[in-house]
């Protein structure tokens, strides 16, 4: 938010409002990009910056095998954090408050939450997903088939049973990913604003 705050909503701005907008915490610098990739360990859902800004911003540790890591890198990177993640892009997930007694719960309520919200089934024949899921796959090392039916039972139960047909189909486009939409919006959680959710 500060970045946008600071530098603009522009699109086309984005990438390099993403390297202005860091923090120094501990003596690093930190911003959103270095905090998905390096620190949670997970697929940026946006392009990088340049290579030599990366590595100017990115301090980095030798773990015992001698593989490089962030030294606020996380032991083992949770896949489930995309759906925590907003970064203004309209396509976002909505922003919460998560604590670490209940991270995990929260997590995976915030994922089934997006899934309501964002999955759509489009003229009966086909799944449209979420360009977010691909980089949950891929984290996820999880076949798309599964993903979808994982996805199938977090729908509302009319678009389930839609989904599950497409599914037992097995047709070989039984699903679409949709197009990120980067134009500016954050969706405030409902329980942080005490009612329904808020966009900004």
């Amino acid at each position: 938010m500060q970045a946008y705050l600071a530098y603009g909503t522009h699109n086309r701005a984005r990438n390099t409002s993403v390297l202005k907008a860091a923090y120094e915490i501990g003596g690093y610098r930190i911003n959103p990009f270095i905090i998905q990739s390096s620190i949670l360990g997970i697929r940026p859902h946006y392009s990088s910056p340049s290579p030599l800004l990366q590595t100017l911003f990115s301090p980095s540790r030798k773990s015992k095998t001698c593989s490089v890591r962030h030294v606020y890198a996380l032991e083992y990177p949770e896949a489930l954090a995309h759906f925590a993640i907003s970064s203004g892009a309209f396509t976002d997930p909505t922003v919460r408050v998560y604590t670490a007694d209940r991270i995990f719960r929260d997590l995976r309520q915030a994922k089934k939450e997006f899934i309501r919200s964002n999955v759509r089934v489009h003229k009966g024949t086909k799944i449209l997903l979420p360009k977010i899921f691909q980089h949950y796959v891929k984290d996820m090392s999880m076949d798309v088939s599964k993903l979808m039916e994982a996805t199938a039972q977090c729908l509302p139960e009319d678009a389930r049973r839609i989904a599950e047909k497409c599914l037992k189909e097995k047709k070989s486009k039984s699903f679409e990913w949709l197009p990120e939409n980067l134009s500016f919006r954050y969706v405030i959680a409902g329980e942080l604003i005490g009612g329904r959710n808020k966009t900004s």
